[in-house]
């Protein structure tokens, strides 16, 4: 996997595609044990805080999956992942978020135009993160432009925007994006300052993804190891979790 190109558009856009990350069985091997994953087994693994998310009268998301589920954290740990965090951010890195995205077929939920740094609480970092973080999805299903692929504003980086009133609704307020599509396997990777939103899943098709976040360590107060020293944390720890 050369990923000297990837970097490339990176730091040009602000988002880029990494295709054949994974393969096709990884992927429906990852679907199914996120179907496993119930809100019980996250919160007896020590997760510290609601361990899922109801949207549209569904459940959207999981958070920490990885606690509960060997498999998923496999993939979060697999050289594949810790090559592409190393490459693109350091060798001491500590694992912001992790969590499932389940946005089945028909699915309403929506999410607003947004930058990720409004989730990035001041009270956990040492100071502004932005040149620190980044956003990583595996697509677990194929991304096509009807099933709420991710609509990104390239080069948003100065693009000022309040943060959403309300996350789960969708209005284009006049921007305009490129929806990335790709197939089961790609990783996605974003910026945390990069404008990004995406419409229900109007499709007959699932759209999972598997998003994993991550931060140079000298950045943030907490949070659980992922890297240190280039080598990879395998578990995670749920008391760093704040």
């Amino acid at each position: 996997m050369m990923l000297s190109k990837y970097k490339k558009e990176y730091k040009k856009n602000g988002i880029v595609v990494i295709p054949n990350v994974f393969t096709e069985e990884e992927c429906v091997k990852m679907k199914e044990e996120a179907y496993r994953v119930r809100d019980k087994d996250i919160t007896k693994a020590g997760y510290p805080h609601q361990p899922s998310e109801q949207a549209y009268n569904k459940r959207s998301l999981i958070f920490f999956p990885a606690l509960a589920n060997e498999y998923l954290n496999k993939i979060r740990t697999d050289e594949r992942m810790v090559k592409i965090a190393r490459y693109f951010i350091d060798d001491d890195i500590k694992q912001i978020n992790n969590q499932i995205y389940f946005r089945e077929a028909g699915d309403q939920d929506q999410f607003a135009w947004h930058k990720d740094i409004i989730f990035r609480e001041p009270r956990n970092f040492n100071h502004d993160v932005v040149g620190d973080y980044f956003q990583t999805i595996i697509a677990v299903d194929d991304i096509t432009e009807d099933n709420g692929a991710i609509e990104f504003i390239p080069k948003s980086w100065d693009t000022p925007l309040d943060a959403p009133k309300n996350l789960r609704v969708f209005n284009r307020n006049g921007l305009e994006g490129s929806k990335l599509t790709c197939k089961r396997g790609s990783v996605l990777i974003w910026g945390v300052d990069i404008i990004h939103g995406s419409e229900p899943n109007t499709s007959d098709s699932d759209r999972m993804t598997y998003m994993n976040g991550w931060c140079r360590s000298k950045a943030t107060r907490t949070y659980p190891d992922y890297l240190i020293g280039g080598k990879v944390v395998e578990k995670i720890n749920p008391r760093q979790i704040p």
